[in-house]
């Protein structure tokens, strides 16, 4: 039930179809950006990470052994901007996961639609896994009612993850209950990983 209230949640939300097969549910938005990491990253893979970001976004996949590059969003005018000809230089072919946080913690910036285009086509051609941190995306103040989600970009079968959570526009942080949207091809390895996940932390 849970599952199916989240995924007509998303689909009034951003104007599309999410069906309840692409959602499972984790144990906070982080466990969800974790379990996400394993499900896609062996030690040695190239993770591409847009930062500032918050630090623990950085160090799960390092943590898994990967090799972490970190591509830098500029100040230009006074406000946070990202140079995206320069991100797709960064994203090279033997690139595995990109993962970018908008709208972003720390510095707010917000990545607009037509930018997220660009880079779902090229991680699409490379085939770079996207991973999407979409927890603030209701914390904007432009009169819409979120940010530009991936998902609205997204086909159901892309190499796409956006992650969630009731944590930031539901103000529930002690819930520990968050969300992932991903190919409903990689639904069924999700507990598996989810089982190791809570294991390791019961440490």
């Amino acid at each position: 039930a849970l599952r199916e209230a989240i995924s007509a949640y998303q689909s009034r939300l951003h104007g599309i179809a999410i069906s309840p097969d692409r959602i499972a549910v984790t144990g906070s938005g982080v466990s969800a950006l974790m379990i996400a990491d394993q499900l896609l990253v062996s030690p040695g893979d190239r993770v591409v990470i847009m930062t500032p970001i918050w630090p623990n976004i950085a160090e799960a996949p390092r943590l898994l052994g990967a090799n972490v590059v970190r591509h830098p969003l500029t100040v230009q005018n006074g406000r946070w901007a990202l140079d995206v000809d320069s991100l797709l230089e960064t994203l090279t072919p033997n690139t595995r996961l990109f993962i970018l946080n908008a709208p972003n913690n720390p510095t707010g910036f917000t990545l607009d639609q037509q930018s997220q285009r660009v880079i779902l086509e090229h991680c699409r051609k490379h085939g770079i896994w996207l991973l999407s941190d979409e927890v603030y995306e209701r914390l904007i103040y432009d009169g819409t009612p979120a940010a530009p989600s991936m998902l609205a970009l997204a086909e159901p079968e892309d190499r796409v993850i956006a992650v969630n959570s009731f944590s930031k526009a539901w103000r529930m942080t002690g819930w520990r209950l968050g969300w992932m949207t991903l190919p409903p091809a990689l639904l069924p390895d999700v507990p598996k990983v989810e089982r190791v996940h809570v294991t390791i932390n019961d440490l």
